[in-house]
């Protein structure tokens, strides 16, 4: 009785296979000869901070938030209006302007203020903008170049708004007569546009109700901080450019950060538009006095819609001023009243309003295309090699 053997493929076809799978891989990531490489090779790290650096940091932020709302208070408290100009009172600090340069920019504030058509209501607005002061001329740790700040009305003051605009190294030498080369006329008023903040929607339609001031209390203001027609920089800057370039991992690692509401939106989830903009809705926040907004570096990064800076503006645009004007005082819940004012559900609204910034993402794992051929192309070469075994089976 003779045993039925099978017999195994040549050694040298499975080398093959191993070889011929290697070279692709090879071929697929490693770059060819002289090729430039695409980053650098070193990245820089900055060392960790000291335990004592951090709390010297933390002592001289809480020394320039302080300074600044005292400041913010006392300039409230010596406000001068002057009944010959339409636009919003300016105090300046810092290094003196030529008279020739407050007037221009008092000229530009007044062009800026009826453009919004702000001055509607009884609330008055003042800008205070601090330029750049030279490193050891005064006390103190330097003041913050790159933190706004707003004081809105209150209980102490039902009709003044103040808004604190620091001017860095380049506002301060357009202010004092020095704009660079470049410089375009109209960049002066969209830099007061975006000073304004609360202020613009205080001057345009008055206190909000309770309910609509709690909401914007809970979220710091973040959906009502630019009531202009542009972007905080021009037509086509907004936040959400800040994000960057899809193709590099940054900007998913940015995405990610954001709360989980803000990124449904942005994948046009109903749902999560809803969320985004009613966040703090049903909050009862309490709104301290005074109370002061204060927006920092990367205050983008923690909006819950982007770019929430313009939502209240171009709904505001949308509706008409009546509408808006009802949705501003209303005393009913925030999700009923600005559906009312919409007259559709919000969550569908604000889906269509993010198209107009940023298409919508796909979420989920998804490989890349390189990766994807990569692998067809090893799984069809491993069947094959399989197939091609078993064509050789002999039975002895």
């Amino acid at each position: 009785m003779r045993t039925l053997e099978l017999a195994m493929a040549p050694l040298r076809v499975w080398i093959a296979v191993a070889v011929g799978g290697c070279a692709l891989i090879a071929l697929a990531y490693l770059p060819p000869r002289g090729a430039a490489p695409r980053g650098p090779r070193f990245a820089t790290y900055s060392p960790e901070p000291t335990a004592a650096r951090r709390r010297a940091q933390a002592v001289a932020k809480e020394w320039r938030e302080t300074d600044a709302s005292l400041r913010l208070l006392e300039d409230r408290q010596h406000v001068k209006w002057d009944s010959s100009r339409v636009g919003p009172a300016i105090i300046f600090r810092g290094p003196t302007l030529p008279p020739t340069a407050v007037r221009t920019v008092e000229a530009v504030a007044d062009s800026m203020w009826r453009a919004l058509g702000l001055g509607e209501t009884k609330v008055r607005a003042a800008l205070v903008i601090a330029l750049e002061r030279a490193p050891g001329s005064a006390p103190g740790p330097i003041p913050d170049q790159n933190g706004v700040a707003f004081l809105t009305p209150d209980s102490t003051d039902r009709t003044t708004c103040m808004a604190f605009l620091p001017a860095n190294h380049f506002w301060t030498a357009v202010l004092l007569g020095h704009p660079p080369r470049h410089f375009e006329p109209d960049w002066l008023a969209r830099w007061f546009q975006s000073g304004l903040g609360p202020c613009a929607y205080y001057a345009a339609y008055g206190t909000p109700s309770r309910s609509v001031r709690s909401w914007l209390a809970a979220r710091n203001w973040d959906v009502a901080l630019y009531l202009g027609t542009h972007g905080i920089a021009g037509e086509r800057f907004l936040s959400v450019n800040l994000l960057g370039d899809p193709r590099y991992s940054w900007y998913w690692d940015g995405i990610y950060s954001l709360s989980p509401s803000t990124v449904a939106c942005l994948a046009g989830r109903l749902d999560g538009c809803r969320s985004a903009v009613l966040y703090g809705a049903d909050d009862d926040a309490r709104i301290a006095v005074p109370e002061i907004v204060r927006l920092e570096q990367g205050w983008w990064r923690k909006q819950h819609l982007l770019p929430g800076e313009r939502f209240l503006g171009d709904v505001a645009r949308d509706v008409g001023r009546d509408r808006f004007q009802s949705f501003w005082t209303s005393s009913l819940p925030v999700d009923t009243a600005l559906a009312a004012a919409l007259r559709q559900p919000v969550g569908e609204w604000t889906k269509q309003w993010e198209r107009r910034f940023i298409q919508p993402i796909r979420l989920g794992a998804a490989a890349p295309l390189g990766a994807t051929l990569l692998a067809l192309l090893l799984a069809a070469v491993a069947v094959s090699a399989v197939a091609l075994a078993a064509s050789r089976r002999q039975v002895r």
